[in-house]
């Protein structure tokens, strides 16, 4: 899963003038124009998709349309198409993920199996690590292809393949055999993500070849806002049903239905994301190997110091994940909230998203990338401590409060984990992109992804930590590392500094 475009965005403003006025207008007005409805997103994106670009030749088709319909929309054609196809693509396929989401949905699957800490953060782990470990070990077969597309949907079809597998054997034998079906969700779920990291790079090189540099933050921004806000809200609605309704979907059946909504939205959208119009690009000359591309890390993180410092601050913002899996584990566990909460965490957690997507927005323009990296890593820090309050110093309030003030208690957590999730994506994503050398830019993604493939276990072993000295020490742990990574972002650089 895991940059400097919206740097970029904000920074190059001398340049492009009007074109960047707009797009701070966006940011900083998100009512009129980014905070639309998902239906009007979709129905507008698909008028304009359609009616402007497959009309007959003949018709007049002025050029001032589509940018009244969404003014923030690049000038080019090409590039007006793949923004709309990104975003209708993000809004459906992130509507898909949340079904599976590994922060609220998993743990409460896995516990459905077992009491063990330990494969809950598997579980997230595997989301993450998954998504990450692949990409530096295809970074120099995909820098070698003029064209990265076709990658991405062999890729995302190896995905939904191996996760539509799952569903009938968690149908079947959910109930009968629990550690057979645990032990063969933990193996396709895992593969799955492995696919999903191989179509990942060519996914992120893609943004950068089909949708302008300038525009990059607010791709991002307007996907992160449709997808993992709107749709996401929607999600958590439909999860707390059906969780909410065991008479009408008990155990297995509850989750076989959240997991094969996931699967068909997450279809359709990469099948979306095929109209995608890419030109073929450059290629990298020289052919590496795997083994090749991890001897050039030591090289680049020698030589590249910005990246080196942007290398290692992420390192430290992904130890935010020795907590995640486990707030609503204690929530669950400590203050014996209702399962069905998981949809209203959910929910929380994407509005969390929405909401920080407009501010991080406006920061990237107003300030530059590297304040959304401080920001998020500050809201980072603030999570597990808060948490800490509600374990250590309100425990006994908690327990002889009602559901809804536990309820209400933790709210505040999972928004902070929604708003960190957009923030640490949009800015170190667009960071990357922006200082990594284009004809290297594969290379980079991938050596970052891959280096945060392995962090990303560390949900797992916060599933150990958790057996040594509790959740609470967990918490402790995070904080203090998080704290680090804030130090070591306030030494990123501007681009050209």
């Amino acid at each position: 899963m895991p940059n400097s475009s919206e740097a970029t965005f904000g920074k190059s403003s001398r340049a492009r003038g009007s074109s960047s006025d707009r797009n701070l207008r966006l940011m900083l007005h998100p009512a009129s124009e980014i905070s639309i409805s998902s239906s009007y997103w979709v129905l507008a994106c698909f008028v304009y998709s359609w009616g402007i670009y497959y009309a007959p030749s003949a018709v007049s088709r002025p050029r001032v349309a589509p940018r009244l319909i969404l003014p923030f929309l690049p000038e080019d054609r090409d590039h007006r198409f793949n923004f709309i196809i990104g975003n209708i693509q993000g809004a459906v396929f992130m509507f898909g993920v949340s079904f599976m989401d590994p922060t609220t949905v998993l743990p409460l699957f896995v516990k459905q199996f077992t009491q063990s800490d330990f494969f809950v953060g598997l579980a997230s782990s595997l989301h993450r690590a998954g998504w990450h470990l692949p990409q530096l070990f295809i970074a120099g077969y995909v820098e070698r292809r003029p064209k990265r597309l076709p990658v991405y949907l062999w890729a995302n079809t190896g995905r939904m393949v191996t996760l539509g597998s799952f569903l009938p054997i968690l149908y079947f034998y959910g109930a009968s055999h629990p550690a057979t079906v645990l032990a063969l969700f933990i193996t396709m779920y895992g593969c799955s993500h492995l696919f999903g990291g191989v179509a990942g790079l060519p996914f992120s090189d893609l943004v950068g070849k089909t949708i302008p540099r300038t525009h990059w933050g607010t791709f991002y921004a307007v996907r992160f806002f449709t997808g993992y806000g709107v749709m996401s809200v929607i999600a958590g609605l439909v999860i707390r049903y059906i969780l909410a309704s065991p008479e009408s979907y008990p155990f297995p059946s509850n989750f076989v239905v959240i997991f094969a909504c996931g699967v068909l939205l997450m279809t359709v959208g990469y099948l979306v994301f095929g109209l995608l119009r890419e030109r073929p690009g450059p290629v990298s000359e020289t052919r590496r190997s795997a083994w090749m591309m991890m001897g050039e890390v030591p090289r680049i993180l020698r030589s590249d110091a910005n990246y080196r410092r942007t290398f290692f601050t992420q390192m430290l913002a992904a130890t935010s994940g020795l907590a995640l899996p486990f707030y609503i584990v204690v929530a669950r566990e400590r203050f014996e909230v209702d399962v069905s909460t998981a949809g209203i965490f959910l929910m929380t957690q994407t509005i969390g998203a929405a909401l920080s997507n407009i501010l991080w927005g406006w920061v990237s323009a107003r300030f530059g990338n590297r304040r959304i990296i401080q920001g998020t890593l500050a809201v980072q820090v603030v999570t597990p401590l808060y948490a800490l309050v509600l374990t250590v110093l309100a425990p006994d309030w908690l327990r002889g409060a009602s559901d809804n003030e536990v309820l209400v208690a933790f709210l505040p957590v999972f928004f902070a984990v929604g708003s960190t999730v957009t923030g640490s994506f949009v800015g170190f994503k667009s960071y990357l992109l922006d200082i990594a050398p284009e004809d290297r830019r594969p290379t980079y993604i991938g050596i970052t992804s891959t280096m945060l493939g392995v962090v990303s276990l560390f949900p797992a072993a916060g599933g150990v930590l958790v057996g040594l000295i509790t959740h609470d020490g967990v918490f402790v742990l995070t904080a203090v590392a998080l704290v680090c990574g804030l130090w070591m972002s306030s030494r990123l650089v501007r681009r050209g500094e």
